[in-house]
């Protein structure tokens, strides 16, 4: 009876993190500990509401100029972000440009600045052939297409069904040639895709922490570190699936907007320590607020090269994100 009651006790209570203490404190200890500051300094972190991002849609059939026309004309009041071309800092209200016409036809896309990273670290060209394989909703492929001029032969994929239907509406809306659309598991993709690409982009699904506004009620309802390590092994197997579909020569770029290293630099060094091919490189972005990844964690040691990712802390305009950018060696 004894013991019933206390496998019982233990149901109730293992999905706590920290083996049963308050979430929150679990949660502000590992940022604290992932970006070297204080407590406070974590919290305070984690507690920062954001402000979103504008990126001008360059496939847009509209002249650049009548879509900037229109901007000043409503008033919006921005700024220009250094490292990302055609991409504003927005210092007027959301809906200003949520709710205008620029953002109903496709003139205009709004994101957190800290999404322009990957397709940017990404080095697209012209020609390429480019497999997004978590792309819903769309806004990364979508930037993709702009940054080569809709000349590259996009496939997209996610895993999610669900999901296609967004997808599918912000490409058509931001007027992206998609060669493929597809609803693979991007953890079994190369048991599904028979092609090589010259360029992935993998915006995994994670556990969202960098996204996480302690200030609201709820903020950890989903957290855990049970979910930490399940989205840390469907990563992994993400990454090494697929390698697999990438050229020789080609670049994969691994993004996440968490702070877990067990679902960022972990996968990334189980990828780079088992693939002799595999080689991080930096990203040659200039992001405020970036620091380098994590060489280790936890008693864990990572690839030392993950000095090349980049972690971002969250701030007024950049949600917490991770980006590593790894090169297949050439025959």
């Amino acid at each position: 009876m004894v013991r019933g009651m206390a496998k019982k006790r233990s149901k109730r209570t293992g999905g706590r993190p920290g083996g049963g203490r308050d979430p929150r404190a679990v949660f502000i200890d590992r940022v604290a500990n992932i970006f070297d500051v204080p407590p406070a300094e974590a919290e305070a972190l984690a507690s920062t509401p954001l402000k979103q991002s504008i990126r001008v849609n360059t496939l847009s059939t509209r002249p650049r100029a009548d879509i900037e026309a229109d901007l000043a004309a409503l008033g919006v009041e921005r700024a220009p972000i250094a490292w990302a071309p055609d991409c504003f800092h927005l210092h007027s209200p959301k809906a200003l440009v949520s709710e205008s016409a620029l953002f109903a036809n496709g003139d205009v896309y709004i994101q957190n600045a800290a999404s322009f990273i990957p397709p940017l670290a990404l080095d697209a060209r012209p020609g390429q052939r480019i497999l997004d394989l978590c792309a819903a909703p769309g806004g990364k492929s979508a930037h993709i297409a702009a940054i080569t001029n809709n000349t590259a032969r996009l496939w997209l994929n996610d895993g999610i069904p669900a999901r296609i239907a967004k997808l599918e509406e912000v490409i058509g809306l931001l007027g992206v040639n998609a060669e493929t659309i597809t609803t693979h598991p991007a953890q079994y993709a190369d048991k599904f895709i028979e092609a090589a690409f010259d360029r992935i982009l993998i915006d995994a699904q994670c556990t969202g922490e960098g996204m996480v506004d302690l200030s609201r009620a709820g903020a950890l309802r989903y957290w855990s570190l049970e979910r930490i390590r399940k989205y840390s092994r469907l990563q992994q197997r993400m990454l090494m699936s697929a390698w697999k579909l990438l050229k020789p020569g080609g670049l994969l770029v691994y993004s996440t907007c968490t702070f877990a290293p067990e679902e960022n630099e972990a996968p990334v060094s189980h990828l780079v320590k088992h693939r002799d091919d595999a080689d991080l490189e930096p990203i040659p972005l200039d992001v405020p607020g970036e620091t380098p990844g994590r060489t280790n964690w936890e008693g864990a040691n990572y690839e030392p090269a993950l000095t090349h990712a980049m972690r971002i802390r969250p701030s007024e305009f950049l949600e917490g994100f991770f980006t590593a950018r790894i090169r297949k060696a050439a025959d």
